[in-house]
Formats: C-alpha cells, structure tokens, sequence
C-alpha cells in the first residue's frame, strides 16, 4: 500500500467556518423536517418548533453565504469550486425566503417541493465544503 503524498495546504478559517456553517444548515433544515412532520400529524404544537426553525435555516443560510463569499475572496475570485461554493449558498439564501415566505402566505404545494430543493443546494454544498482537498 503506497502513501498518499498529495501535496495540501491548511484549511483557512473561513474555510472551516463555511464547513460549520453548512453542517449547521444541514442541521436546522432536518429540524424542519421533523417539525414539518409533526405538522402534517395536525400536531398545532409544532408550529412555533417550526416557525423557529425557519429563522435558524436564515441564520445559518446567512453565516454560509459570508464565509462562501470570504473563501471565495480569498481564492481570487476565480472560477472553481469557490465560486459554485458562492453561487449554491447564495440561491440557498434566497431560496430559503421565498419557500418561508409560501409556507406562510402560499400554497404548501409549492413550499414542500421548494423544501427538497433548498435541502439538496445546502447538502451540495455541504459536499462541496467537505470533500475539497486543496493543493498548495
């Protein structure tokens, strides 16, 4: 079995907080599955769990973008994985409005879809951030 001697460089600090960030994305997005779950039991408790959820997926959609935007910054603002990285946080961002917005005020035919695509942008990314092995 041969050594990896991949040359890497370390994980800058936007990096790890783009890492966190999407971890904790994933994380308030599977809270909202659950509590969604619970709603269409017609459990009314659940609403204020889910309600609050939903300003945790903007919080954590919001730090994602940032430090998407700073690695990017940071790489050159160049084409890449950087800027996928950007651009999917950035829809995921928007995104997450507008699917609120219609669980709110519109048809839950189109918040739940809108829902699974908002969880494969952030789980995308997730990915992404994850599985990135920088060269110096």
């Amino acid at each position: 079995m041969e050594k990896d001697i991949t040359p890497r460089r370390t994980v800058s600090g936007w990096e790890w907080t783009l890492r966190v960030a999407v971890l904790a994305s994933v994380a308030a997005l599977l809270w909202e599955f659950v509590t969604a779950g619970r709603l269409v039991t017609f459990d009314a408790t659940a609403l204020p769990l889910h309600n609050g959820g939903a300003y945790a997926v903007h919080v954590t959609a919001a730090v994602q973008l940032l430090a998407a935007a700073m690695v990017w910054f940071g790489a050159g603002r160049g084409a890449g994985v950087e800027r996928i990285l950007l651009l999917l946080s950035l829809v995921a961002f928007a995104l997450g409005f507008v699917q609120a917005a219609l669980g709110t005020y519109g048809p839950l035919q189109a918040h739940v879809p809108l829902a699974l695509v908002l969880v494969a942008l952030v789980v995308w990314s997730a990915v992404l951030a994850w599985s990135r092995r920088p060269v110096s």
